[in-house]
């Protein structure tokens, strides 16, 4: 039989409130004691029950990590696998569990946005509305929201520079002499496109260039699709010389369809793409990208989350990671 809370209480000379006391609190009893309540606890193998543990802190210690459902799962994610184990990392430092959903898991059976295990707080990573966010606000549930901005009170953001790459990107391509240059877009959220196709534009518009639209094509983040989209454009008498993408994913397909073409690279087409992910070594000749500090933005993500669930309360809307160019061989 299974030693309980009395059986500890009994050994170590402890009132049962105490020993409860020593797990759920023990900030607030000494280390003598609390080193003593542990002793007897190791000798009779006895853990404390998660969910009287729970009821009595009045949380559970679990974060929910809930991701757009087109960039599920998460582990097969070139972007968001790397935050997601930053994320983890920081939640296991910090004695958290992580749990992993779609946004479609949040939907209860009765339609209502919900969680069907009690959560301490959220991560909402990548494409998400405001009625999702709301309703979870509603619910007094903490939230960060990762690699996406949306204009709420109160909710704090986790993002990078998506202007600021899609300007390194461009002025890279122009500085190598490129004016006709393609942008290949993913059709991420509002926050995330129009901010690189903004730094597209503006650049295009510092060295005299009108944008053609003919070049400006929006996919699915696929490889599949990048294939197809830029195998249309090449097909164009006075096809782009260059090639911007806002992904790593994209600019793999992109590589593919000018390969296919019999085109050379970068003689011929060059090619940037956007997230420094694995697979922009992986792949032959090696991408030139932008480089996203997705670790970082995991762990203040995670951080800024159990923060506010510890009761603190920052007055940040947005953090913004900053980022930088790799040079490979695709420009």
């Amino acid at each position: 039989m299974a030693a309980t809370i009395l059986d500890v209480a009994k050994l170590c000379g402890y009132s049962k409130a105490t020993v409860s006391r020593a797990f759920a609190s023990p900030e607030q009893v000494t280390d003598k004691t609390r080193q003593k309540v542990y002793e007897a606890a190791q000798l009779l193998n006895y853990t404390p029950d998660a969910i009287a543990r729970a009821m009595v802190r009045g949380r559970t210690d679990n974060i929910g990590f809930i991701i757009y459902e087109k960039q599920y799962p998460v582990v097969m994610n070139p972007f968001y696998s790397a935050i997601f184990e930053a994320v983890l990392q920081t939640c296991a430092r910090k004695g958290f569990s992580l749990f992993i959903s779609s946004d479609r898991d949040l939907y209860l059976p009765n339609g209502q946005i919900g969680f069907k295990k009690h959560m301490d707080g959220v991560l909402l990573a990548g494409q998400t509305d405001a009625e999702t966010v709301m309703a979870l606000k509603r619910q007094s549930m903490p939230i960060v929201m990762l690699n996406n901005a949306l204009d709420i009170e109160d909710l704090l953001c986790v993002t990078t520079d998506q202007y600021g790459g899609a300007v390194l990107a461009m002025r890279h391509l122009t500085q190598r002499g490129h004016r006709k240059i393609g942008l290949i877009a993913g059709a991420f959220s509002p926050h995330v496109y129009m901010a690189r196709y903004n730094g597209y534009v503006d650049v295009l518009r510092e060295i005299g260039e009108e944008v053609d639209m003919r070049f400006v094509q929006t996919i699915e983040p696929t490889v599949d699709d990048a294939v197809h989209r830029v195998s249309q454009m090449l097909s164009l008498e006075d096809h782009p010389t260059a090639l911007f993408c806002t992904n790593d994913t994209i600019a793999i397909g992109a590589i593919k369809a000018v390969l296919r073409a019999g085109l050379r690279i970068p003689e011929d087409v060059a090619i940037i793409g956007f997230d420094d992910s694995e697979i922009s070594q992986l792949i032959e000749p090696e991408l030139t990208t932008i480089h996203v500090d997705k670790e970082k933005m995991g762990r203040i993500a995670a951080e800024e989350l159990i923060a506010q669930i510890e009761g603190k309360k920052t007055s940040k809307h947005i953090i913004q990671t900053s980022v930088s160019l790799v040079k490979r061989q695709t420009t």
